[in-house]
């Protein structure tokens, strides 16, 4: 059966104060201390229901932003969920940060379902992974597995940039088979590791289908407000170690835009999408570090930027991208190709109608050497195409392998 938690009404202007004082004091236990994760209400104002059936059903219910502490979520059973339903006034924005402290070298499951509806859902799961097989859904989600501290929690409650710091290095944040996704703004990623992959009960998926999809593989980042232009960056790394990796081998789409950022490495073979009129997919590592496009892999936006740009020693090999549907008859542009010492080249080509068309890194720069002594007509402008779903043609730089910026002889 239910069991109804007290209705906490704490005065805003006194509580906010406290906590910005960093002393806030008197943690009130949530759920009349009957939930096995022991949630406890640090500011804000809340009620909690709980009911154990079907591996633990809770609703938690806001009057304002609030930070609640775990001891884990309590969500191990595919069965079980637990919701958060915004009941303040609708000028204010509903936002919820979950501090979970569960520790021990096995990694966490969240296995049944979160939600927020319309609110801003934050987890920080930093002492041991996290791993994600159930489904995570809210106006807007962050899950992260770097430390918080005081003022960086109240900073995101207030919606300004905060920087999340020194994640250990077992503390992955793993999506396997399981399916994360913001309503109506971004999805925020972050760990020292993220591996997005699939699971016994199928594939997973990252979707923000009114925002964007924004990664962190690594050890401290800070993170920039949400509400930038269309395109703009979120995520800046910040000093700490360099091993941080993304491996994506699923499906990541957004409709503004997809930000990858990495320490060490970032691998997709699965789909990086997305959908909106200049849509952007960027994928950053430090310098010397490797940008990986698998075979097999899509890549999908208008602008694709590997960036640092490919330095000495760059390899540039065709995606699917490379190989679009059959194009009706006109005149095309064989997509802007460079490799270490060569200009970049493009040429017109005739396309018949229906005509099947293909091309490779290689095989355009062979054409484009051989035709030099022909032609005269070089430029760095990228090809024009009108069809939306071939913009790897249309701005994007197709890679495979990319080696980061690094400022080493060629080897």
């Amino acid at each position: 059966m239910w069991s109804g938690g007290r209705s906490l009404k704490f005065i805003a202007c006194a509580g906010i104060f406290t906590a910005l004082q960093g002393s806030v004091t008197g943690q009130t236990p949530l759920c009349d201390q009957q939930h096995p994760g022991n949630p406890e209400l640090i500011l804000g104002a809340a009620s909690c229901f709980y009911n154990e059936v079907n591996g633990g059903q809770t609703l938690i219910q806001l009057t304002s932003g609030s930070i609640i502490r775990w001891d884990h979520l309590g969500l191990q059973d595919p069965s079980s969920s637990l919701d958060f339903e915004w009941l303040g006034g609708p000028d204010a924005a509903g936002v919820v940060l979950n501090h979970v402290e569960q520790a021990g070298r096995q990694e966490a499951v969240l296995g049944g379902r979160l939600s927020f509806p319309d609110g801003n859902l934050i987890i920080t799961h930093p002492n041991t992974g996290l791993n994600i097989q159930g489904t995570v859904e809210a106006g807007s989600v962050t899950i992260v597995t770097q430390n918080l501290d005081a003022q960086a929690s109240m900073q995101l409650m207030s919606g300004e940039g905060a920087n999340f710091m020194n994640a250990d290095p077992g503390s992955r944040l793993n999506i396997f088979g399981g399916k994360v996704s913001a309503t109506s703004g971004d999805v925020i990623l972050g760990g020292p590791a993220v591996l997005i992959g699939g699971g016994s009960s199928g594939g997973g998926e990252i979707l923000a289908p009114a925002g964007s999809v924004r990664i962190f593989g690594g050890q401290s980042f800070r993170l920039l407000p949400e509400g930038g232009i269309a395109g703009s960056v979120r995520i800046e790394r910040l000093p700490g170690s360099v091993n941080g990796n993304v491996l994506n081998t699923q499906e990541i789409r957004a409709e503004q835009m997809v930000e990858i950022t990495s320490e060490a490495g970032i691998s997709n073979s699965g789909l990086l999408q997305a959908d909106q009129l200049g849509g952007v997919v960027m994928m950053r590592v430090d310098e010397g570090g490797t940008l990986i496009n698998e075979g097999g892999a899509l890549i999908s936006a208008d602008i694709i930027m590997p960036f640092p740009i490919p330095g000495p020693g760059a390899v540039l090999n065709p995606d699917r991208g490379d190989a679009p549907s059959s194009l009706s008859t006109g005149l095309s542009r064989i997509p802007v190709v460079s490799s270490p010492g060569q200009s970049k080249s493009s040429r017109r080509v005739v396309l018949r109608e229906s005509a099947p068309v293909t091309g490779s890194a290689s095989s355009q720069r062979q054409r484009a050497n051989r035709a030099q002594g022909d032609s005269r007509e070089r430029n760095g402008a990228l090809a024009g195409n009108t069809a939306r779903r071939t913009g790897h043609l249309a701005r994007g730089r197709s890679f495979f392998g990319t080696r980061g910026g690094s400022k080493a002889k060629k080897r």
